[in-house]
């Protein structure tokens, strides 16, 4: 979805006359501006699937690896997790200090990466990857993500 800064001030502004009405509203005003201000616009195909939307052809290449990347350290840690006592114990010996992604995902950098807006995004505001301990964590390093190029 794409909209222009008046478009997402208009939007503001009905999103706050919103939450003063009374009732319950369809729409989450709060959710509506959330998107906005961090500028996630992405997040309402997501969010309203069954609303009829302008979707752009091909999906923002930041958000598709952002996904990946999660979904590979949801897996892993899911599958880990499955693991007896002494098979995670092995595993943690045989792999060292890289063994800390099992059980926690070590963020992306927050200073440099946009990976990290998206991920902040997936979680708290669409309530993905909940199972993933770590998916907000800023890893302080721009040395993650090419790691994580690496995994995938």
């Amino acid at each position: 979805m794409k909209m222009t800064d008046g478009e997402k001030l208009i939007v503001l502004m009905l999103a706050d006359i919103s939450k003063r009405l009374q009732g319950e509203p369809e729409v989450d005003p709060d959710f509506v501006a959330e998107t906005i201000y961090a500028d996630q616009l992405w997040g309402f195909d997501w969010h309203f699937s069954g609303i009829p939307v302008e979707r752009s052809e091909e999906p923002n290449p930041v958000v598709k690896e952002t996904v990946n990347i999660l979904e590979m350290f949801s897996s892993t840690m899911y599958q880990f997790q499955q693991l007896e006592n002494s098979e995670q114990k092995r595993v943690r010996d045989d792999i060292g200090y890289a063994a800390h992604g099992l059980d926690i995902f070590p963020g992306f950098d927050g200073n440099h990466d946009p990976h990290y807006r998206v991920a902040n995004y997936l979680v708290q505001d669409l309530h993905r990857f909940k199972d993933v301990p770590g998916a907000t964590n800023n890893s302080h390093t721009q040395t993650s993500l090419p790691q994580y190029r690496k995994m995938l």
